[in-house]
């Protein structure tokens, strides 16, 4: 890759030197001064490191850009070039899924015998499904005669950045990528598959969020093969492979089997743990010399602090035997060793885990296509029969039942144009639905949808989108009247505008209260309210996903919105609340530059009672987090700078009890926000209370809500509380009842 952009496939296909691009100037390799025709990814006399140093070579834009390929793959950006084409992040169209495409020059696949030869290894590789090797999907001839391969897009760094950017591994680290690049090697070389070029570059790290580890991600089974039929075999500057992973037999041009893998693989590991490459040399000559000639070498003589243990280097030794017959008979014996070796460690084997949850929604799948391409055969032979049943329903006079059914066509995927409420895409409850938005310098894209929805509360999630702010209007049609009381049609409405996280963070709403009917859903891409400045975001057609569902539950919900003292959610003496906490906002510092529109994350509720009653609020946190609650009349007294600081209570395992003061309209009103450490939609309950008959019945219906969801302890507390709060009241009888 070379670069510290955060890409996938961010690295030429080969080591080979390009062809002079029109109109670029030839640089000279810094270490051996050899001119350079383009911007290869090592130099082809004396094999060193060139990926990155070229301001040109990650260019984001290339001749292809925005260009259809194969009338599904439009080009987004080039994530890198080298001797047999470029590699370009792309979108499947008719998906709106992101997947690389590597593009071979059509001089590079002359011959009709080649091409056959190379579609039919690529079509072996696409039956490759280890979660460790990354998929292939696609693969096929264009009219200019270029090849293609469209594979998986993975958002990660290789370990050849790692290792520039960071140093060495440790001898763990370095196992646990091992075990894991096995595992994809074995079911390779079980269907047949050689890699031929395993080396840093050609593994990707994909860091998981939640855990913190990094999974591995092979790339570029089948390619190198692809040079070899061509027969580039030459040690003066083009070379098949790269020099400082070659087996001896590679470079002999022998047949090989899945042993020399284990020799690369070998060398590879031996650089993670030690910084540097085996066999180092001024020439490819003296390193491919080296690799069938010089001993093995051991990393504490190229690395005297590197703290590899016998076993470790014992692994190593085997793995980069001279002889093939000398190595690990499989990659299954050697994944075997490294296992063992993990466990002495104290460290447990890796885990193959698949694409991260948080970005699986966004890039295409193997099941996706197989999925699409199901699809789009069945729709083929189906067509035929569609044709004669629009015919029979033109001779019938069904034209136009056809047209009015088709209007409301409920889709999993946007359909655009979807600009405008007669575009809108119809979407169905409950389910992911993927979009894709841009953005631009101006206004941005906006994507409109339309649900049809029974009246009751709603959750609303928009995933993170990265670098973009996106934002979402709920509207509903709502009839207008005359002063007269008569009908003056119908208005859409805004229920909500919900833009709670800024750049590079999904939105979340729950308790969405919505009338029965249609509900349309804006989702735009703007400036967040901090972007004073905002910096200029050309991006095409990202994708996202909106989901809307309805929200059952027996308990009396809180409804949205509530983000003001002003739409405070009455809260009843008799029943308990459940609320849903939001994303966390600094409202004190956010509220104040965005004072048009409210912030959903704030939770608003009021509680009715006489002017000289002691009203309280009962607060259950939820099982893991903080709330933070604020007297409304404190926070009142707060912004008339009656008070230097914010009385704020924390919330946090123990129910606790607030006592609420009138405000200056009288009413008693209380906010709730998220701590740093709650996830938005956790749960949490209010109840109010007073002293006096039925005083409490709010908070008995609580304890009742408790013990259903199996918290007795917190219900235990929560009594324990009430009874210091209200000594008096002759509700606590029935409070310990029940």
């Amino acid at each position: 890759m070379g670069s510290d952009r955060d890409t996938a496939l961010d690295r030429p296909a080969s080591p080979e030197a390009d062809t002079p691009a029109p109109g670029s100037a030839p640089a000279n390799c810094p270490e051996c001064g050899k001119q350079l025709q383009s911007e290869p990814n090592y130099c082809p006399a004396c094999g060193a490191d060139l990926r990155g140093l070229s301001g040109d070579s990650d260019t984001l834009d290339g001749p292809l850009k925005e260009k259809l390929i194969d009338n599904r793959y439009r080009v987004l950006e080039k994530l890198g070039e080298g001797g047999m084409g470029a590699v370009y992040k792309v979108e499947h169209v008719r998906m709106g899924k992101l997947a690389a495409l590597k593009l071979m020059r059509p001089d590079h696949a002359v011959d009709k015998a080649l091409k056959g030869r190379f579609l039919q290894e690529a079509r072996v590789v696409a039956r490759l499904s280890h979660p460790n090797t990354v998929q292939v999907f696609d693969s096929g001839e264009l009219e200019d005669g270029s090849l293609f391969i469209a594979m998986e897009y993975v958002p990660g760094k290789d370990l050849a950045w790692q290792l520039k950017a960071h140093g060495p591994l440790g001898e763990g680290q370095a196992a646990t990528i091992g075990v894991q690049l096995l595992a994809s090697l074995q079911e390779a070389h079980e269907a047949g598959i050689i890699h031929r070029d395993l080396k840093p570059a050609n593994v990707m790290l994909v860091r998981r969020r939640k855990s913190g580890e990094d999974q591995v991600k092979l790339l570029d089974f089948g390619i190198a093969k692809l040079q070899e039929a061509e027969g580039r075999k030459s040690t003066t500057g083009d070379f098949i492979g790269t020099p400082a992973y070659m087996s001896p037999e590679q470079i002999r041009g022998e047949n090989l089997d899945a042993r020399s893998d284990l020799y690369s693989l070998g060398c590879l590991l031996f650089e993670l743990v030690s910084g540097r490459q085996p066999f180092e040399g001024p020439t490819p000559i003296s390193i491919l010399t080296q690799h069938y000639e010089a001993p093995i070498p051991r990393v504490t003589e190229v690395k005297r602090d590197a703290a590899v243990s016998p076993a470790f280097q014992a692994v190593l030794d085997k793995a980069m035997a001279k002889r093939a017959t000398d190595r690990w008979r499989d990659a299954e014996a050697m994944r075997v060793a490294l296992e063992q070796l993990q466990k002495s460690l104290g460290s447990k084997p890796a885990e193959y885990t698949p694409m991260p949850v948080e970005l699986a929604d966004k890039m295409l799948s193997r099941e996706d296509f197989d999925q699409f391409e199901r699809q789009l055969k069945l729709r083929r032979s189906l067509a035929p029969f569609v044709a004669l049943l629009v015919l029979g329903l033109a001779a019938l006079g069904g034209v136009k039942l056809l047209h009015s059914t088709g209007a409301e066509v409920v889709s999993n995927h946007e359909v655009e144009p979807n600009d405008t409420v007669q575009q809108a895409t119809h979407i169905p409850l409950g389910a992911a639905v993927q979009g894709a938005i841009g953005a631009s310098a101006g206004e941005g894209d906006r994507d409109l949808y339309v649900a049809t929805v029974a009246a009751g509360p709603h959750r609303f999630t928009l995933s993170a989108v990265a670098d973009l702010n996106l934002a979402v209007e709920v509207l509903q049609l709502e009839k207008q009247l005359k002063e007269d009381g008569s009908s003056n049609g119908e208005k859409l409405v805004r229920k909500l505008f919900l833009d709670d996280s800024g750049p590079g963070e999904g939105e979340r709403v729950d308790g969405l209260l919505l009338s029965a009917g249609e509900v349309f859903l804006r989702v735009v891409e703007r400036p967040f309210c901090t972007e004073a400045n905002r910096p200029s975001r050309e991006k095409s057609l990202v994708p996202y996903t909106v989901v809307l569902e309805p929200l059952a539950t027996e308990a009396l919900p809180e409804v949205e919105p509530n983000d003001t003292p002003s739409t405070a959610q009455a809260l009843p003496l008799t029943r308990a609340v459940l609320g849903w906490s939001g994303d966390r906002v600094d409202l004190d510092k956010l509220g104040a530059m965005r004072p048009d529109a409210p912030f959903s994350a704030a939770d608003w509720f009021k509680v009715e009672g006489p002017a000289d009653a002691l009203v309280m609020v009962a607060i259950v946190p939820p099982e893991r987090g903080t709330l933070l609650v604020v007297d409304g009349a404190a926070l009142e007294a707060f912004q008339k700078r009656v008070l230097k600081t914010l009385p704020v209570t924390s919330v946090k395992a123990v129910p606790q009890w607030l006592e609420l003061k009138p405000m200056a309209d009288g009413q008693r009103r209380v906010r709730v926000l998220s701590g740093e450490d709650l996830l938005p939609g956790s749960e949490y309950w209010l109840a109010a209370g007073m002293g006096g008959d039925n005083g409490l019945a709010g908070v008995i219906d609580l304890g009742r809500q408790l013990e259903t969801r199996s918290r007795l302890e917190t219900r235990r507390l929560l009594l324990e509380a009430t009874r210091q709060r209200f000594a008096g009241s002759s509700d606590l009888t029935r409070l310990g009842e029940n």
